[in-house]
């Protein structure tokens, strides 16, 4: 602090003097990376971050923000999920994840994650069964759960929504422009009743949607879902096809698209402007030629660090507009768990090539020791105001 300047405490003692919506109209035009820094000045300011009235002057200015939420398993208590925003380091253009409230000890693990406007749900998941087989697998390992937990991103509070009509372990679920929301997978005894429901977030209720021939969900119990050329894409791992509905009609998608993408990479893939991403195995991101049924290498990328060979420990988001990459890192040495974020650019040039252009990367979380951090299970882009 030079000679003669206001010591920052005093300053911020006057700023909170003033009238509550000029505070507020100040706090609005801040980036919301900056809140979970600016929540510590003090009670008053954690008040206001939280108030409704924040957020109803952010959407009077117009300052639509979106913000990457990541989901994490930790050692210490392997069972709970806990979660995290993407924020800035304090006096620093770097970036970190900054812990957010969790569900309490209903909290499961492996529940399906899926963003509709500013509300994260997730939706059934489970404990492990002790009582189970040791011979067990998949969803027979787990006490599944039929509840579905939300977020309100612009306030980071937890409450329940109505439950599912079929408890499901590692369910996979997309949403539709409509706000609905498609549930398939993670019942151990699949059939075209309960193959595959949905959520209607307007009236907050499930229906089952019926699938017409047995043959679709034969055997298949674990499944992944997205949304993409309006139409919802269901992957069978088991029978190696990949079904689309669109339209009210199931059919079987084209070959090519099915041959990159599978359950066992559910995180690793993204629609960004309707373009369909995914990260291979060969440390590739590939997007899907929908014109030509080809899939072809995403361009450029020049900076972005080699990515781990197992898609499990990649996950990718639409940041709007933007590809967000997350991903793992083990350090052997040190016994450390890291976490790298990363954020892409895309162009759409006019040979009907697509590049990535790469804007920044950041090690935004660290664990030492064998207490520390175990897995990325999620990783998700909310657009807030």
């Amino acid at each position: 602090m030079e000679y003669g300047e206001e010591p920052p405490l005093k300053r911020t003692r006057r700023f909170l003097m003033l009238p509550d919506d000029l505070v507020l109209n100040c706090l609005a035009r801040v980036s919301r990376l900056h809140y979970p820094t600016l929540s510590l000045v003090s009670k008053k300011f954690r008040s206001l971050l939280a108030s409704t009235e924040l957020y109803q002057t952010r959407i009077l200015l117009g300052r639509t923000e979106s913000c990457l939420y990541a989901c994490l398993r930790l050692r210490t208590d392997s069972e709970l999920l806990h979660w995290f925003i993407l924020c800035h380091r304090p006096h620093s253009s770097k970036k970190v994840l900054v812990p957010i409230s969790s569900p309490n000890s209903t909290s499961l693990s492996l529940p399906g994650v899926v963003v509709v406007g500013h509300d994260i749900y997730a939706i059934g998941g489970g404990l492990k069964n002790k009582n189970a087989s040791v011979h067990a697998t998949g969803s027979k390992k787990y006490n599944a759960s039929s509840s579905v937990m939300v977020m309100d991103s612009r306030s980071h509070k937890w409450h329940e929504a109505p439950s599912m009509r079929v408890a499901r372990v590692f369910p996979s679920a997309c949403t539709q422009l409509d706000g609905r929301i498609y549930v398939t997978g993670g019942y151990h005894n699949l059939d075209s009743m309960n193959w595959m429901e949905i959520f209607d977030t307007k009236t907050q209720t499930w229906e089952f949607l019926q699938i017409p021939s047995e043959e679709i969900c034969k055997g298949s119990e674990y499944l992944s879902v997205i949304s993409y050329e309006g139409t919802v894409y269901v992957k069978s791992d088991e029978k190696d096809v990949t079904y689309k509905l669109h339209k009210g009609k199931w059919r079987e998608a084209d070959i090519c698209m099915n041959r990159r993408w599978s359950p066992s990479s559910s995180s690793s893939y993204c629609v960004v402007e309707n373009v369909f991403y995914l990260y291979s195995s060969d440390g590739r991101i590939r997007w899907y030629d929908l014109k030509n049924r080809v899939w072809k290498t995403l361009k450029g990328l020049e900076g972005l660090p080699s990515l781990p060979n197992s898609h499990e420990n990649v996950k990718m988001a639409d940041h709007c507009g933007k590809m967000a990459i997350s991903w793992e890192e083990y350090v052997f040495v040190d016994t450390e768990k890291k976490i790298w974020c990363a954020e892409i650019a895309i162009e759409k040039r006019q040979n009907g090539e697509i590049w990535g252009m790469l804007e920044w990367f950041d090690n935004v979380f660290i664990s030492k020791g064998p207490n520390g951090y175990v897995g990325l299970v999620h990783a998700l882009t909310a657009t807030v105001w």
